[in-house]
């Protein structure tokens, strides 16, 4: 290793670790053993102390944050004490105010490590510190010998007076050792500043691009945000800027492309961004950049404009020329009450807003958005608790076969739909909005296999009541989430197994748009299914602009027309058209149709006299509970 020569001339020095975290001391007391260090460790002050008081470390490596004695006060008993006080020690904190190291180094301590550190970093530390000890050592050792020769000089001085020349060019020889090694301690000491500042700099700039970091940035945002208060006039700009092509560029071209994508995006940013301006990395494909101007007029958007425009130019990489475009998202600061974290955190909300809004646009922060945060943060929880409790319901919308005489149409099958209800007496949270909620925060996957296998139990009771030849199917929806899953299909044939559910009465259902999109895993599960005899339907079809070709390719057995085309057929040729062309495109491939959001006997009529078998909507029945689902079972709609 990198430190061989010094761990052989320091192989017996002994070093106490105080650390109340197992795993911080099992990493130290390892590593440091290997180097050859004797090492101790202590989970507490106390046992360190008393430690210590029995045999003394020659060097102690001191967390801060420990419940019974912090390591500042661990560090001022031991300063007190002049036996030990010559000890040096290295506090190592996850502390990493400038208050806190200031505090440690006026009690006594030589050296700070920010949590979580670099082995490395606290290796040469470890060994600077031992070597300062052990020439201070030797210094201490020199100038005790120089005062016995200066003392036995002046006890013979009256009986030899003859040797005075020669203790003088003694005296001038220690003198000149002294020196000697003074100079070496001076250059040292400065190895060991420009050490330090090297690490500072590693700690406070991103090693790819140069720019700031995380740390760095807050800092400069918290001083530039305190001049607000004796500049009135003075605006602080924090925009967030999303990159997105770099993991798509390190996907097809490769790591070492996507990293000179990065410094190239860099250096267009610094060199585009107005002079004075403050440009962070915030890690990956996300920058931030810090803007303070004057206020007047509109100067804002103009900025932002002429900024979002020149970061939009193409950036050359070898023989391709690819623009980033990136996706901005805008915070003002114009009070110095605002705290830097609070800033950094408004401009990314607004940056996910621009993301939503579209890929490549600008978003400024509004308060709203904070506020929906915080509202969707709270709603993910209850929804996470109305999951555990089983708190939400399963709601059964029909599907019904459709005759010349829709008077007579007949339930074929029920679509299975979540509804939460939180209580009794507050209304039901639209689908739309915690569904996305779910997907989100990875909840899906537990609410959807809740949803299938409660609507298989109720799908195997109310068959269980009807003829062989008049069972029910019963559709489900299946998010991306849930399919790109290498257990999904076991977890469907296990829950069709515990239910003593026929795989054939299932129709899973996926969007259109979905589909499209859907990876090599899930389509082969998808005809893994299949394969067990359930059926495949694509839900809101026509919406998702899917070729012919790939079309007859999927695994597919149904296509539900999505709403729009029922609803405006009435009023919209074009709408008519594409719902006759659907369903000879359905005629062709041999694929069943289902006509979504039926909401009048015209469009049930409409339907069923161009041949659509199979309709859904209000004019039917709305989503119903069990109970009422199984009540208009009875009455045979």
């Amino acid at each position: 290793m990198q430190f061989m020569s010094q761990a052989q001339s320091l192989a017996k020095a002994k070093i106490l670790i105080v650390d109340d975290l197992p795993d911080n001391l099992r990493l130290l007391s390892t590593t440091l053993t290997q180097e050859g260090f004797d090492v101790r460790s202590a989970i507490n002050g106390s046992l360190a102390i008393m430690g210590i008081e029995s045999d003394s470390p020659d060097l102690i490596l001191l967390d801060i944050g420990m419940p019974d004695m912090d390591g500042f006060e661990v560090c001022d008993r031991l300063k007190s004490d002049a036996k030990i006080s010559d000890i040096p020690i290295i506090f190592i904190s996850a502390l990493d105010d400038v208050q806190d190291k200031v505090k440690a180094f006026e009690l006594g301590g030589v050296d700070y490590i920010t949590k979580p550190f670099i082995i490395a970093e606290v290796l040469a530390r470890i060994y600077l510190q031992l070597e300062l000890k052990d020439l201070k050592h030797q210094l201490k050792t020199q100038n005790q010998q120089l005062k016995d020769t200066l003392q036995q000089q002046k006890q013979v001085e009256s009986q030899i007076r003859q040797l005075n020349q020669e203790l003088e060019r003694r005296v001038l020889e220690r003198t000149q050792q002294l020196q000697t090694a003074n100079e070496k301690l001076k250059q040292e000491m400065q190895e060991r500043q420009q050490a330090q500042a090297k690490l500072l700099h590693m700690a406070t700039y991103d090693p790819l691009t140069g720019l700031a970091n995380r740390p760095l940035l807050l800092q400069h945002l918290e001083e530039t945000v305190q001049k607000l208060e004796s500049l009135p006039n003075l605006r602080c700009l924090l925009l967030r800027l999303d990159c997105d092509r770099i993991k798509t560029i390190s996907n097809t071209l490769g790591h070492d492309q996507g990293d000179r994508m990065l410094i190239e995006i860099a250096n267009h940013i610094t060199a585009t961004v107005p002079q004075g301006s403050f440009v962070a990395q915030l890690g990956g494909d996300e920058f931030a950049i810090v803007l303070t101007h004057q206020e007047h007029g509109n100067s804002i958007d103009m900025l932002v404009e002429l900024l979002h425009y020149r970061l939009s130019a193409p950036i050359h990489l070898d023989n391709l020329e690819i623009s980033i475009n990136p996706t901005i998202g805008m915070v003002v600061a114009k009070s110095s009450a605002v705290k830097a974290e609070y800033l950094l955190r408004d401009a990314e909300l607004a940056m996910v807003q621009a993301k939503q809004n579209q890929r490549g646009s600008r978003q400024l922060f509004q308060p709203a958005m904070h506020q929906q945060a915080l509202q969707n943060l709270e709603l993910e929880g209850q929804l996470r608790q109305a999951i555990e409790q089983n708190q939400l319901k399963v709601y059964y919308q029909p599907i019904v076969l459709l005759r010349p005489d829709t008077a007579n149409a007949s339930i074929v099958g029920y679509e299975a739909l979540a509804r939460w209800q939180p209580d009794a007496t507050s209304r039901f949270i639209p689908p739309g909005i915690f569904i996305p909620l779910a997907e989100e925060t990875g909840l899906i996957t537990q609410l959807g296999d809740w949803v299938f296998k409660t609507a298989c139990q109720q799908l195997r009771q109310w068959n269980q009541q009807r003829p062989p030849d008049q069972v029910l199917c019963l559709s489900v929806n299946f998010s991306i989430h849930q399919l790109n899953c290498e257990q999904c299909f076991h977890k469907i044939c296990n829950i069709l197994q515990f239910t003593q559910v026929p795989p054939e009465w299932i129709k899973l259902e996926i969007t259109e748009s979905v589909l499209m999109k859907t990876p090599q895993l899930v389509l082969t599960m998808l005809e893994q299914l299949r394969g067990q005899g359930i059926q495949i339907s694509i839900d809101d079809f026509g919406t998702g602009y899917s070729s012919l070709n790939y079309l007859k390719q999927l695994p597919i057995d149904t296509l539900k027309v999505d709403r729009t085309f029922i609803q405006d057929m009435e009023i919209s040729s074009d709408s008519l058209q594409i719902l006759k062309a659907i369903l000879n495109l359905a005629q062709a491939l041999k694929l069943d149709v289902i006509a979504e959001g039926i909401e009048t006997a015209t469009q049930a009529q409409t339907l069923a006299d161009l041949g659509c078998l199979y309709g859904q909507g209000y004019w039917f029945s709305k989503p119903l509970d069990s109970q009422a689902a199984g009540a208009l079972l009875e009455s045979k709609i």
